[in-house]
Formats: C-alpha cells, structure tokens, sequence
C-alpha cells in the first residue's frame, strides 16, 4: 500500500488505517472489529442482501451497510449503537420468523441439563462408544447412573415416536456409561489449577454435578455431606434394584481421580457454618436436597407407624430395622411411590397396595415402573384419597379415603380430582408409606433467606443467595426436582462460579433457538417402522426375591440398532451455523415476529449435497459462489420478495443440472440451507478436531482441513488459508474410504484354492523370501515394482531402497504413460514454473481438459484471466475452459495444429535464430519437422499472440496430452525464449498428489515397460502398492498371471489383489504423516487425523518390509534425513523451516527454499542446452487411464450416482 493509496478511519474511536476502495467492512475485519454479517466473503462481489453489518457514520443520517459502503478517509464509524444494535436485532427477528427447522433436536431441548442426546445416540450408530463417553460427560459426570433411573424427558419429546416409539435414549447413555465403568471411567481434561477453593454442601447430583465442573475449571473443591456416602438420593432415594451402588461409587469415584476431596457425616448449621467457610474458601455452593416427605395433611399421620417415603427408602439403604407387617399401604402415584412399594414387595410384605387420588391414566410414574410393580405383585387402587390415619393407640392400623372422581383437568393436565361426597373406604395397614413428594428443609441455615416452602431464595441465573460468595442451586433452590435437572443447575452454577472467581459473574441462560412444532405423523410416513431394543429384564418371580438389578444393559447390537433409528432432527451444522452465534449474541427473541413460515419439501437426492430451502436467508453467497469461483451456474433466484427461492437450473435434481460438486456453496452457506452429508454411517453434528493437510487425489495439492472426531474422518474441508478456499469433488467428498468398513484388516496368503489370514510379520517374512528366491533364481531385474504415486515422498523413498536390495531398475508406476515430452527437451520432467506465476503472466494456453481433470487449477486460471492473463484453451472436447477462455480452440487428435503453430511462429518472425542457437540444439530439425505443416488461421493467430506476449505459460494437462505434443509444447516454449525465468514457462499438471515426488524419488519407469517386460519373460514377480492394474485393463490381468509371484499392499481387496500370492492391507492418508510434491514442485506436509486401525500406516508397513531387506529405517525423521542426503533436489529439506515457508524443489542446504522457477541458468543437459525434439508420433491427445485404488473406486461411486 503506497501513501497515496491509504486512507484513515475512526472506527469505535481506534483510529486504523486501510486502502482506497475498501469498504467499512473489510477494514473492521482486518483489524479486529466484530460487524456482524452473514452475505459478505471477500472472494465474492458485494451483495448487502442481509441487512445486519448496518454501522452509524457521522453526518450520515441513515445506518449504512457496512460491506457495501467505501471507507472514506477521515470516517468517524460507530458500530456498537443503539440503532445500529436495535436495527440488526429487528433483521434478525425477521430472519428469523421465516427460520424452519430445529437448532437443536427436540430430545437436547427438553432435557434438562441439555446433554447432546442426538450427539452420543449417532456416536454410538457409527460405533464410536470413546467419542461418545466423553461426549455425554461433557455435561453428565454420571452417565450409568442416570441412565438407569432418569425419567427421560428427552423420550418423551423424540420425533421417533411419530414413527414407532421413541428411540431409547437413556438405555443407551446406561449402555455407554458401563463401557466407560469397564474402561476405568474417563476423566475429562483438567484446566491448569487456578489456585482457588471452593466448599459444596452436598453430594447428590447437583453437587456432584458442580464439583465435577469447578475442577475441570482448575478449583480445588471439598464436598461436605451429612450422610456416610456420597449420592445423595442417588443413594439413598433409589433402591438397589433400579441403581446398583457399586456403579454409583464407580462413577462418584471419578471425582477422587479429579482432586476432588469429600468429607462424610458433616452437617451444615450443626459441624460447620457458612461463615466458618467463608473464611477458608473463595467460594461456597450449598446443594442440600430435597429430603423431607411432604405431608399427606391428614388426621394422625404423625403416628407410629407412618414413615414418609423418602424416609423409608433411607433407612433401607442404611439397613436400619424396619416394622413391616404384611400389610403395606403406599399413597402416591410417583416413580418415588413405585419405588416404595417394591422395595416393600422385596422386604417381604405380603400385600402391598398404592392408593392413588386419580386413575392409573393420570399416574405421574412412568409406565414401565407401573407395569413392573403389578408385575411384582403391588395392588394398585385408584380415585381415593387418605383422610385420616387409624391407630390402636400404639401404632396405626388403617387409613380411611375419601372416594374421588375427576373433574376438569388442572394447570398440569391432568383431570382434577374432587371428592364424592358420602363416599368412604378404609384400608387396613401394618405400615403405611407416604410418598405423594419432597420438600426442602433449609431453615436450619440461618445465614440464608429461605421462602416457605423451605428452598434457599436464589438469583435463578446466578444462582447468587442473600450471602455474599454462597450459591445454592438443585433441590435446595428448586425444589424437588428429577435428578438430571439438578445436574443441569450443578453444571450451570459451576459456570457461575467459575465467572465469580475469575473476577465478574456471567449469568446463565437458556438459548434461543428455532424448532418446528407443527410436524405430524404423515412428515414421517415415509420411514420404516422398526422395533424398540429391549434389555433383558429379570422375570418377576426372581426379581422381587431380592434387590439384584432387574434388568441387563444393551448389549452392543441392540444398542447399535436402537442409536440407527435416530431420525436425526437437530441441524447438523449447528456448530458451524453464523445465524445461531449471532441469535445468541445479539439475544434475539426467534418468536419475536409471527407470520407465514414456508413449508416446501427438497427431495435430497444428491449423495454429498443435503438442500434445506427453508433455511435459506437469501443471501445469494451460494449462486455467486458458483458463478463467480467456478464459472458454473447450477442454481439461482426463483421469484422475488417473500417467496424468493435458491433452485438449481430448470429445477433438475442437482446432480443432473450443471453442478460439479464442488461444495462451494455449502462452505459459504452461513446456515444449514446447504450442508454436506458427512463421510460417516450416521449423521451427526458434533465438534471436529481439525488436521490440516493435503488432498491424495490429482497433482494440484490443495490443502485441505480433515475434520475427524475420534477414529473416524467425517469431513474434507478446503484451507482458505493457503489456497483458494475451492476443492474439487475428489478432495471435497471423496474420503468415504478412510471409513469404509470393507477395508483390508488383515493379510492374506493364497496356496492354490485356499486363503490364510496371517500376520503382518508372516506375510512380509514371505514376501521378502520369495522376491530374493526370484532375485537369486533368474538374477537382477527379474522383479518389477510398480506404486501409486498417491503414497509420500518419504514412502517412495523406501521403495527406491527395496528396488536397490532387490536388485531392479524397474521401480515405476502405471500413472506415468511414457517417458517424459519435458525430460527430453529440458533435462526436466518437472514443471519449470509455480502456480503463484499464473497471476502475473500476460498469457495462460491451458492445453487438455485441466478444469475437468484438475478442477482448482481451472479455478486458479480463471482467477488468473479475469485479473489479468489472456487466456487460450485447447482442448479435445468440450471444456468448462473454454467458456471463460478469450481463445478456444477444439482440435483433432493429431499434431498438425501445434506443428502449424511451431510454423507460424517461424513465420511471424517469433523465432530468434541466433539466440535459440546459444541455448539449444536441433533448431534446423523443428523447422523442417514443420516446413510443410497446414495453413491456419487459428494457429497464425495464436502465434501472434504467444510470440507477442512478453510472458506466457503453458498449463498442460499431463493426464491426456501425448508426450509427443509436450515436446513441440516444450519446444515452442525453448524457440520463443519464454522459459527459463518469472512468469514463462511451463506447468504440468499430474494426475496424482505426488506425481512429482515419485518422479523426484526415481519411482518413475512407465508402467507399460514393466508391463512388456513381464510379457517377455524377463520380469517373473511383481511388488503392487496401491494399484489395480488387472482391474483396468483386462489384458494388464492377464500379463499379471503369468508371473510367479505377486504380492500386492492395498486398501482394498481388488482384480489385482485376486490374483496375487500375497495381499497386505494398507493404511490411509488421514492416517499418514509426511510430504507430497505437488505439480509445480513445492513440497507441502501431510499430518495424521485419526490412528490407524490396525496400528500401521503406509510408512511403518513400507519400513517394516524394508527392515526384512536389511533397510535400516525405522522412523518418517529417518527417511527424510536420508532422502535430502541421497536425492540432490531435497538436500534442503532436513532443514528446520518455517511452517509458513513455501519450499520447493530443487532446493539445498544453501538454498532450503528451493527454486520456484526451473532453467533460469541453462537447461539440465551437460552442455547446459536444450534439445529441441521432433515427435516420433502424431498424437496429440492420449485416453485417461486410472490405476489408483481410491481414485478408482470413487470414480465408479460417482458414476453410479451420475455425477460429473
């Protein structure tokens, strides 16, 4: 930026600085300023369509767009104001009230503590039970236990059951949390200490729950209890049947591993005080529960012989004796009543009967634990009430109800009771339970302001009490509550806490989010009905013998086919979805303005794209991308105004409309109106780990952001860091392969008719016998090695090594058709110019289908031409170049074209005989080779261009473009002088990640000459890794049976790896670590996502057969020390760099960057001069063949699912 071109702005009162002709926007962005937006990129041309990046601009009267408006120098910019914020919230509230679909999944919004039900569910679907514990204790540190005794209210909100019934949720958070019991328990991540401590009055769930969250925070918590064990009515509240105690203690015992320390029999108002612990910790939370039985309020209920429930189930649990009588009567409808009473059935009662004032319709209990308790043998009476309790003077006897009918139904909805009068029963009893509810007792605490019903007066969102530093939250402040709802209130005020101790207390609250609440049965007709997974359950007969566990947990394929049946509801782009972040932020009411709300089905039939309409804002970034990244134009606007709709041309399906599947407009899209179906089973929004590397398709080497959870890569993102921010089909959606299940796992040896799974050791033991018996038997060169160059620098390199001790120069690849058209010429089989150069040349010849075959290098050059660059496209076909080229020019498959053009640049006086005579030789061959080349008028054009052009490039695509036509390309290049320095020269583009590398790597004889060379009898084994030569040509299967011994290393089991001795599986390049060399020769460093499966990658089984062969590397740091000792062009790779730094090869120890441009010097002959070479051929053109594996097989996947 020159002084002319910088301009000053006051934004917020920072004076900052900028460039003519940036917008508001841009300067805010770059330098830290937070301007809401949801319609801008910088890649694309401004749309303002949003509306809420509006800013204030002195002596401006009305709000201004910000990523519209020109900065001006001298601006004074507000961009926090009450207008500013009232307007963007009033856009907000409008995009908000034409919102369809659900944030979240109905089954985490009515959850109490908001656990991710949908998040662990599709874990467990796609077998990820690690990912999912540490999930589910990312907000509930006693998965076992709640999920055998909580309610669930997220089964009660599931979708599932407008299918079949709801899908079981919390059987399946029981089902995880004994893996992790079975595993040690995990223990999430601990913050650094931060030197604070703080008291928990309490150990039931919402003290647990706070303890458990303010250590993760990095405080020191002391738990205070009043009874001997920790629980609470964990504990003592349910009975040993329903929730074992030793799994209770298993998970409670996560908190000791935690530094957690708690002291037992200490009772709050009576051992310690408030104030003494004011005095020793930072901070107090007091969780006492809800441990009184609330009254039945009738005549003799304080006699002998009436025990409240809560009270009954205590003693119980802490073997205290107990009257029971044969006769027991329990009051109540509740989980707690069935509790009572099958506890009592347990402790030998005869005749146990639950009164209840409604019908069983009404019953508050969940049906289960009803039908259970009949089960066992619990009578139930329904519409009577308990009036008064009568004793014999010692003890009660009996208790006399009021006979009930219902009336209208009350503020829960449930038909009210009212009494019938004249109308009475009387029950006899030995012991009667009252457990018709709780309430809290905090009255003993004096310090505290405690309402009537007994709870500790609160802040509900701070949790705050009258008391300086002291918080209450669960029961204490509720009231009596399920038990994950005090979890929830120990997670939220150990939030609050921690805020508090770091100096400001940040209140909580709950999030605002969309949610349909209109869908019906007939929204779900088209899916299948599938059973509910049951558990076994003990048969009553032996269940209610003893307090054993009556039921089993999942077994993992039930819970498998229980977690499949998740309809999958919450948004799966929650976590990346800017509409969300910003209704959070800015607190937006989404029910704020009601109105119509579009309904309009997109049938999803694209395998990577998922179209929602209804979530679209209309913010265009999706078309625009389309058009103006890729030249594409798929989808556009139908309509205007309100019922304004994203569709794709001619409303085709998008896989049959002009769509190349990019993802372009799903990385743009700012909600879920475009999103991707993830390389998973099971979809699942969750938070990614995030790996950069670089895609292992074609020679472009873009990089690309691996996003993985646990041992599974979900997605592929483009790095817009250091690229484009475009990827193509292949990088963006092909990874299906790193998770496909039908992976190799283990090796395989074939004796004639049988197949033997062996150990990796085996299997390289025998290979490596039998290729030294063939190397001993028929001498060197009887061994052939033919590698994808999909595989690394570092893994090529050990292949050069296994060739050498295995005495063959027949180390290649069936991707390199033949020898080099650049070699010959420049001494070079490399591309002598940088892909950075094309964005400062005057002229691109893109030759052969680079926008088809390497699709971002097409985006590259189209950025290249509407920047600067002419642009002519040869082809032999139809291309998408052509459409944005200046020149396109469609030819035969022979070489007249280029030899007319070599012609005409003779002709045109292009040619500096005398010079091209210093530099090279055979200058008089080329002119003969086209003295009687056709006339045309195409050709002398471009001659005059090219020749003209001060600084020219060709982009040749080297998947289809004859070596012969790269020698006349290379040749032209050579005569016109434009090659050899910035911005001339030539580039070209290979058909896999590490063509070059493998070139680099000496792995570089065609396949077809080892081919020839097996069906002459000279080769008599082959070493195979990674491609499948059988599988693309027939005859290549045929050449293959002739030998003696084949071994093949792959993914998958495939033609080749039919017809070999021996297979070993492969491991991934998610899984690799290492460098590629891209097409223009910069080395770039690929990073693992995920472990490998079998605890092997590519390198460790390449350097375990090495180490067979007496090859002495055993580590990726080893390789690359050797390779830049041994390999003269990577001599300056072992040299720390930084990880900014672009490196490119040739590179040296004086030189670690390496050269971006090639020939600068001379050419890489003795002589330093250039060959010019005359074609032995007259191709212009060659058939695309592919042999990689994963290019293979994701070829046909888009084939079979017509995409292009």
């Amino acid at each position: 930026m020159t002084l002319v071109d910088m301009i000053r702005v006051n934004i917020n009162s920072r004076e900052l600085t900028g460039q003519a002709g940036d917008t508001i926007l841009t300067i805010a962005l770059a330098n830290g300023i937070e301007i809401p937006n949801l319609c801008y990129d910088n890649r694309l041309k401004i749309y303002g369509a949003c509306g809420v990046c509006v800013v204030e601009v002195d002596g401006i009267p009305k709000l201004l767009r910000a990523c519209s408006t020109t900065a001006v120098d001298g601006m004074i910019i507000r961009t926090e104001t009450e207008r500013t914020l009232a307007a963007r919230k009033v856009a907000f509230e409008l995009l908000a009230s034409d919102h369809r679909g659900d944030c979240r999944p109905p089954c985490v919004t009515a959850c109490p503590a908001h656990t991710d039900c949908q998040g662990y569910v599709g874990l467990i679907a796609n077998g990820q039970y690690e990912e999912a514990i540490k999930l589910t204790k990312d907000v509930i540190a006693l998965p076992a236990s709640i999920g055998r005794i909580c309610p669930h209210p997220c089964e009660t909100e599931c979708r599932r059951q407008n299918v079949d019934s709801p899908v079981a949720i919390a059987e399946l958070k029981r089902f995880l949390g004994d893996i992790d019991i079975s595993n040690g328990t995990y223990v999430p991540e601990l913050k650094p200490q931060s030197g604070k401590k703080v008291a928990i009055i309490g150990a039931g769930p919402a003290g647990i729950s706070c303890a458990y969250f303010l250590a993760r925070y990095g405080h020191q918590v002391v738990i205070y209890e009043n009874q001997p064990y920790a629980g609470g009515m964990l504990r003592y509240g349910i009975p040993e049947y329903r929730l074992p105690k030793e799994i209770l203690d298993a998970e409670i015992n996560t908190l000791t591993k935690m530094g957690v320390e708690i002291k037992y029999n200490v009772k709050l108002g009576e051992d310690i005080s408030l104030v003494y612990l004011k005095k020793i910790y930072d901070a107090v939370f007091v969780a006492i529960g809800a441990w009184e039985s609330s009254s039945m309020g009738c005549e003799g209920q304080d006699m002998e012989g009436v025990l409240g429930g809560i009270e009954f189930l205590g003693k119980v649990t802490n073997s205290e004796p107990l009257y029971m009588g044969n006769n027991v009567i329990v009051v109540g409808g509740g989980n707690t009543a069935m509790d009572v009473a099958r506890t009592a059935v347990r402790l030998g009662a005869e005749h146990v009967q639950v009164i209840y004032r409604r019908t069983k319709d009404e019953m508050p209990a969940e049906k289960i634990e009803i039908l259970e308790a009949e089960e066992e043998g619990v009578e139930f009476t329904f519409l009577v009430a308990p009036v008064e309790i009568i004793g014999d003077g010692t003890r009660a006897k009996a208790v006399r109800c009021q006979k009930m009918a219902l009336g209208e139904p009350d503020a829960s909805g449930r038909r009210s009771p009212k009494p019938i009068p004249g109308e009475e029963v009387t029950f006899e009893a030995d012991l009667i339970l009252s457990a018709i509810g709780q309430q809290v007792n905090a009255r003993s605490i004096k310090e505290l302001d405690v309402a009537k019903r007994g709870n500790i007066n609160v802040n509900p969102n701070t949790f705050e009490t009258n008391m300086a530093g002291v918080f209450a939250g669960g029961e204490a402040a509720t009231g009596p509550k399920i038990a994950i709802a005090a979890i929830a209130q120990g997670n939220n005020a150990a939030k609050v806490i921690d805020s508090y101790l770091n100096g400001q207390i940040i209140p909580v609250s709950e999030p605002s989010y969309i949610t349909q609440t209109d869908l019906t049965e007939q929204d779900f007709a088209h899916i299948a009905k599938q059973d509910r997974q049951h558990g076994f359950v003990v048969e009553e007969q032996k269940r209610k013998l003893s307090f054993s566990a009556i039921s089993e947990t999942f077994t993992e394929e039930s819970a498998l086919k229980e977690a499949a049946k998740c309809l999958e509801c919450g948004c799966h782009d929650y976590f990346e979805c800017k509409l969300i972040n910003y209704f959070g932020k800015y607190n937006i009411n989404t029910k704020a303005i009601v109105g119509e709300v579009h309904k309009r089905e997109e049938a999803q039939t694209h395998p990577f794209i998922v179209r929602n309409p209804d979530k679209c804002i209309l913010c265009g970034q999706c078309i625009r991308a389309c058009e103006e990244r890729l030249g594409v134009t798929a989808i556009g606007l139908e309509k205007r105004g309100f019922d304004s709709k994203v569709i794709t041309e001619f409303n085709l399906p998008l896989e049959e409309s002009s769509c190349i599947s990019c993802g372009q407009c799903i990385d743009v899209c700012p909600t879920g109106a475009c999103m991707e179906k993830a390389a998973v089973p099971k979809q699942v929004p969750v938070e990614f780990d995030n790996v950069n590397s670089v895609c292992n398709y074609c020679g472009v080497g873009c990089n690309i952001i691996l996003q993985s959870k646990g041992n599974l890569v979900f997605k592929s993102l483009p790095d817009r860091t250091k690229d484009e921010g475009v990827l193509c089909v292949n990088g963006r959606f092909g990874i299906g392969f790193v998770n496909d299940p039908n992976k190799l796992k283990s090796s395989l040896v074939r004796r004639k008719d049988s197949t033997l799974e062996v150990s990796l050791e085996e299997a390289l033991t025998l290979t490596t016998k039998n290729l030294q018996l063939i190397q001993g038997q028929y001498g060197n060169d009887s061994v052939g090695i033919l590698a994808s160059p999909r595989f690394t620098n570092e893994e090529a390199f050990i292949l050069k090594k296994v060739a050498a001790k295995l005495g063959t120069t027949f180390l290649g690849t069936m991707a390199e058709k033949d020898i080099s058209g650049t070699e010959s010429v420049l001494g070079y089989n490399a591309s002598t110019n940088s892909y950075d150069e094309l964005f400062s040349t005057d002229l691109i010849i893109s030759v052969g289908n680079i926008a088809e075959d390497n699709p971002v290098m097409g985006v590259k050059i189209k950025t290249a031409a509407q920047k600067k660059a002419k642009l002519v496209s040869i082809s032999n076909g139809t291309t998408r170049m052509a459409e944005y080229a200046d020149v396109s020019l469609k030819l035969d498959n022979n070489l007249d074209f280029i030899k007319s053009l070599v012609k005409a640049l003779f002709d045109g006086g292009h040619v500096n005989q005398a010079n091209v005579e210093k530099n090279a030789v055979n200058l008089t061959n080329l002119s003969d080779y086209v003295k009687d080349a056709p006339a045309s008028e195409d050709a002398t054009k471009l001659a005059k261009m090219y020749g003209e052009a001060k600084k020219a490039i060709f982009v040749i695509d080297d998947n289809i473009v004859s070596a012969d036509a790269i020698k006349l390309l290379a040749d032209i290049a050579v005569i016109t002088g434009k090659i050899g320095k910035p911005h001339s020269g030539i580039i070209l583009m290979r058909s896999n990640c590490n063509s070059q590398g493998f070139i680099d790597m000496g792995v570089k004889v065609p396949g077809m000459q080892i081919i020839e060379q097996i069906n002459a009898g000279k080769i008599k084994a082959a070493l195979i890794v990674g491609e499948d030569p059988a599988g693309t040509d027939p005859t290549l299967a045929e050449s293959l049976k002739k030998l003696d011994f084949v071994v093949t290393l792959d993914l998958f089991e495939t033609a080749t790896t039919a017809i070999s001795n021996i297979v070993i599986p492969l491991g991934t390049f998610a899984e690799s670590a290492g460098t590629f060399t891209r097409s223009d020769r910069k080395i770039q460093t690929i990073n693992p996502a995920i472990q490998p499966v079998n605890q092997n990658t590519v390198f460790s089984t390449l350097a375990k057969l090495g180490q067979y062969l007496d090859i002495k590397i055993e580590t990726i740091k080893q390789a690359t020390l050797m390779l830049s000792s041994e390999v003269p062009e990577y001599s300056g790779l072992y040299l720390p760099q930084s990880p900014d730094a672009a490196i490119y090869t040739p590179n040296s120890r004086s030189n670690p960057c390496g050269y971006q441009v090639l020939c600068t010097d001379g050419y890489n002959k003795e002589d330093k001069k250039a060959v010019i070479c005359i074609p032995e051929g007259n191709k212009m053109f060659v058939d695309k063949q592919v042999f990689d594996t994963i290019q293979k097989k994701f070829h046909v996947y888009l084939t079979e699912n017509g995409l292009k």
